[in-house]
């Protein structure tokens, strides 16, 4: 995993349209207001504790700019504290990452209250160095039987936990982001929030939308490039940062899911022709490659 490759050349060439960086006194890198990322998901939060070393090191490889690190009370607020502390130093923002298919229930308000209560206690005891960047929700409503059984209630909650998560994310001074399939363009809603598009709505509630679009190819009626072009306008519309996710993980899903077959090269060329397509968008953020494991585990 940390032989230099051609993969590896393809992703820093990509990176190279991506990343405005200053050199600091001490010599160390940090990104300014970046107009595109790379970011990638860390579930397994108990790593930080068992092998920070090699994951903050595969980042900073990578040019990762920014984790979505999977909030796990039981972990030690100290692991954190370390773990974003050496991140920080390699330009790297880690935001709190937290949701589940229940969230868009009626309960869903506690769970949500169960995060951010820990994410004040959290921000107020930890140095500038220590503290999360942004706050990064993962709901997936459509995972939820209420999907089927009570579609627009179901809606209705799920907004309620964006809207107050956008609310709560700002008092903290943090950024608030927010997963989506692709396909929310074609979902509406006609409830207490009024009624509209479903994808134009959390477009234009959140500060970033990361686009899960789960396809190995860019091009072509089923590919990346056609699947966001609906929301890349949005997000042009509303002044808003759209992050285009890829999966590298194994999927028992369509073969056309994941880069699991294809590795790290393929997946840096079709990147590189999103990039393309897009290069001239206000609103196209850079990728999110889910997620941490699998993209170290991916085949070159």
């Amino acid at each position: 995993m940390k032989n230099v490759s051609a993969a590896v050349g393809i992703l820093f060439f990509i990176l190279g349209f991506f990343v405005q960086i200053m050199v600091l006194p001490e010599g160390k890198a940090e990104g300014i207001e970046m107009d595109t990322s790379l970011a990638t998901w860390i579930w397994n939060t108990r790593d930080i504790e068992t092998k920070s070393n090699d994951i903050l090191q595969f980042m900073e490889e990578k040019q990762v700019t920014d984790a979505y690190l999977q909030i796990n009370r039981s972990v030690m607020a100290s692991s954190y504290e370390s773990f974003i502390e050496n991140a920080t130093s390699k330009g790297i923002r880690v935001h709190a990452l937290d949701g589940a298919p229940n969230w868009a229930t009626r309960n869903g308000a506690t769970y949500q209250a169960n995060l951010f209560n820990w994410l004040d206690s959290y921000q107020a005891n930890a140095t500038e160095n220590q503290k999360f960047s942004g706050v990064h929700l993962d709901i997936e409503p459509y995972l939820h039987s209420g999907w089927t059984n009570s579609y627009q209630k179901t809606i209705a909650f799920y907004q309620d936990r964006l809207s107050d998560g956008k609310t709560h994310a700002m008092s903290l001074g943090l950024s608030f982001g927010v997963d989506t399939p692709f396909w929310f363009d074609e979902q509406s809603y006609n409830n207490r929030y009024g009624s509209g598009n479903l994808a134009d709505w959390i477009i234009k509630t959140a500060d970033v939308t990361t686009l899960m679009a789960y396809r190995d190819r860019a091009d072509g009626a089923n590919g990346i490039v056609a699947l966001i072009s609906n929301e890349i306008a949005l997000a042009e519309k509303y002044g808003k940062k759209i992050s285009v996710g890829v999966e590298t993980g194994q999927t028992s899903e369509a073969s056309y899911i994941s880069f699991f077959e294809e590795g790290e090269a393929v997946m840096t060329e079709e990147l590189l022709k999103v990039k393309t397509a897009y290069e001239h968008s206000s609103s196209v953020q850079g990728f999110s490659i889910h997620y941490l494991d699998s993209w170290m585990a991916l085949k070159q």
